[in-house]
């Protein structure tokens, strides 16, 4: 069974979640370590109690007149040992030749488990060891658990015969198991305790760290839907001051998007007023119009207020799309060739150029120059000469309105050039002409939706102000960039000119 965390649980809920198996861990872990340690210490303890009555048999080992080996008052230390607790105990001792052909018991039991092997030297057996040799360890004796000490004594006799005397004192060790779990359940019990107290100090704790959230909450669910401003961060926590901010930065950012919409329907609403109130004004006149000449005027002059308000309509419709945040995943996902429609977009206004007697000469990215057939058509299965990670209608958008706006401001037999280069990573389009031109000061303000300069409103008084506003939109959405910079003036007689320069990364997967 696999457990989740949801993420609609709280933070206090999360928090336990993480906090309490660590700490039981770490409480389980230090009872253990606190049984292990008074178990060894008990262990020592009861080694350092038999370690006296072994002691005290070793001191009291004699040889008599005949020779042989014998303990001296064993009564008096069997009572010394008996009185010390009230565990069961015993006593042996016993002595043996080194090859075991001779060997005699003294004390106790004749059967005892005795230790394995000599602790100095784990591959020899213990009644192999040095004199004075000690080791303790655990067994059992009638099927209890005891703790037995062994000492072992090298003697030699009258004749030099070597006699090794084993000298064991145990008692019974339930008492250490009983000791350490009694210890270990106590701990337990401490540390769960404790566990339970920390649990409610998180739990208050966070309850308590919230507050300034929640009061947060109810300052933000009262608010009206048209309140943007800044939530107060005075008394907000400092890890979540961070989030308070970016939630600050996102209402600002909303405050400047309505803004926008609010002076762009404001200034929508102007420029399509304007030509539907001329236009019910000839409609008016030519309803009361007899001539057939002048309401035959009046149709035309209502005819260019009509194209002039289809004109505005189509921006306005290409600046919404452009400035779409959902569009433009569909938008980066298409490559073109910008060469290809930088071409495309100088054919279809070559008649308007022609109109106004302008030249609108084109340089490919090979350096070619338009050779003035305007039925012919790149090859489709040709490889791209300027790819860019864009879509094209909307590089056919963006180049539109700059070819436009240049006609629309260059004089009458003025010059127009639309070039394409790859420069690095990019591709600049360029649409350079020799018009008037914009002064420095005043190309930034340019880009501003429906902003039109005076010298533009006198040369082509039936813009709407929004060409360059859609191009900038559309440049900007493919992570490229729109300038404005001099222009052609080579002849001195037009102005100083006006380039404007399109820079898109360069598509490098379809070069």
């Amino acid at each position: 069974m696999r457990w989740r965390l949801r993420s609609s649980n709280g933070l206090r809920l999360r928090l336990l979640w993480v906090l309490v198996p660590v700490l039981m861990g770490l409480l389980v872990l230090d009872s253990w370590r606190d049984s292990v340690s008074l178990a060894r210490e008990l262990e020592r303890a009861y080694d350092q109690s038999l370690l006296e009555p072994a002691q005290a048999l070793s001191d009291n080992l004699r040889w008599d007149a005949e020779g042989q080996l014998s303990l001296d008052e064993p009564l008096h230390i069997i009572s010394m040992f008996e009185v010390l607790s009230s565990r069961r105990k015993f006593l042996r001792v016993q002595l043996q030749t080194p090859d075991g052909a001779q060997q005699r018991l003294l004390l106790g039991a004749s059967e005892f488990p005795e230790p394995a092997y000599d602790p100095a030297d784990p591959s020899r057996p213990f009644r192999a060891a040095d004199d004075g040799t000690r080791v303790p360890y655990a067994a059992e004796v009638d099927h209890q658990p005891v703790r037995v000490l062994a000492l072992l004594r090298v003697l030699h006799d009258q004749s030099g015969q070597e006699w090794r005397v084993l000298i064991q004192t145990a008692q019974t060790s339930a008492g250490i198991e009983r000791t350490v779990r009694s210890l270990m359940w106590d701990s337990l019990l401490r540390d769960g305790r404790t566990l339970l107290v920390l649990v409610l100090v998180v739990w208050l704790g966070v309850a308590w760290g919230l507050r300034p959230l929640k009061a947060l909450r109810r300052a933000v669910q009262q608010r009206r839907s048209d309140d943007l401003q800044p939530l107060a961060t005075e008394a907000v926590p400092g890890e979540v001051r961070p989030l308070v901010d970016a939630m600050n930065l996102h209402l600002a950012q909303q405050r400047d998007a309505l803004a926008q919409q609010r002076q762009f329907l404001a200034d929508a609403s102007h420029q399509l007023r304007t030509p539907l109130a001329i236009l019910s004004t000839q409609t008016g006149y030519a309803l009361r119009e007899t001539d057939p000449e002048a309401v035959q005027a009046t149709l035309r002059s209502m005819l260019q207020q009509l194209q002039r308000g289809r004109r505005v309509s189509e921006q306005l419709l290409a600046l919404a799309h452009a400035s779409q945040p959902t569009a433009q995943q569909a938008l980066e996902s298409e490559v073109c060739d910008a060469n290809a429609v930088a071409r495309e977009v100088v054919l279809a206004y070559l008649p308007l150029a022609l109109d106004k007697q302008q030249d609108l000469g084109w340089t490919d990215v090979r350096g070619q120059d338009f050779d003035g057939d305007v039925e012919g058509e790149a090859d489709p299965g040709a490889a791209m000469a300027a790819p860019v990670q864009a879509a094209a209608t909307a590089v056919y958008e963006l180049l539109a309105n700059l070819v436009h706006n240049a006609i629309a401001y260059t004089p009458a037999e003025g010059r127009i050039n639309v070039s394409v280069q790859r420069e690095g990573a990019w591709v600049e389009i360029r649409v350079q002409d020799n018009g008037p031109g914009i002064a420095p000061e005043d190309r930034e303000r340019a880009f501003a939706r429906f902003s039109r300069l005076q010298a533009d409103a006198a040369l082509a008084p039936g813009g709407s102000g929004l060409g360059l506003a859609i191009a900038r939109a559309y440049v900007q959405r493919f992570h490229g960039d729109l300038l404005l910079q001099d222009g052609d003036a080579s002849d001195g007689a037009a102005g100083r000119g006006l380039t404007a320069l399109v820079r898109l990364p360069l598509a490098t997967d379809h070069c």
